[in-house]
């Protein structure tokens, strides 16, 4: 595969990753929601009637939206609203590649990556990568990558010590980045070339 293949597939492992973090989180507010549970703020329900609690029925008593309002969100969450945004975006591109219909959309472009031309690897990896960034700045997270520990490598495109290793997909899948010109490489290529130089 080539450095576009790779970073093409490192980009789906990283997406999916974050997409499955957004879906849980937007999840957790949801049940918040619907348990009522509004943390440790006490919510006041005044009405127009000398300050009754509950509604009178009356037109213009604002208690019934009041007590709606408290419970039910005014907007979406940001986390569910991120991630049926970046969920619409993918739906597209994933609908003009082969694949099981209502597969997961980052599986199929992710399977899809190897029969594809550079251009085309090269152009889905910038895709991926922007809906990356945007569903991990919406959990504040970082990209899904740490650094290579235990090797004195440098990257063999610059000569800088920046290799870092992403996190995401599974071990054979994972690769190695360099952070400074964002060469990669087949993580197990890496470990091997060390383990021969050593």
């Amino acid at each position: 595969m080539t450095p576009y293949h790779l970073h093409a597939v490192a980009a789906a492992w990283s997406l999916q990753a974050a997409l499955a973090a957004l879906e849980a989180a937007a999840k957790a507010s949801l049940t918040g929601a619907i348990d009522g549970s509004r943390g440790d703020h006490d919510i006041a329900i005044p009405s127009q009637v000398f300050g009754r609690r509950h509604g009178l029925g009356g037109h213009g008593d604002p208690t019934a939206d009041l007590a709606l309002g408290a419970w039910a969100p005014t907007r979406p969450d940001p986390r569910a609203e991120a991630l049926g945004s970046i969920l619409r975006e993918l739906d597209p591109i994933a609908g003009l590649l082969p694949g099981a219909p209502g597969m997961d959309p980052v599986t199929r472009i992710r399977r899809a990556v190897p029969a594809m031309s550079a251009h085309a690897a090269g152009r889905t990896a910038v895709a991926l990568g922007h809906l990356d960034r945007s569903a991990r700045r919406t959990l504040g997270i970082g990209p899904a990558r740490e650094p290579l520990v235990g090797i004195a490598s440098t990257c063999p495109d610059c000569g800088q010590r920046r290799l870092e290793v992403t996190t995401a997909g599974p071990e054979d899948a994972r690769a190695v980045v360099c952070g400074a010109c964002n060469g990669i490489w087949p993580r197990a290529v890496v470990l091997s070339a060390v383990a021969v130089t050593r």
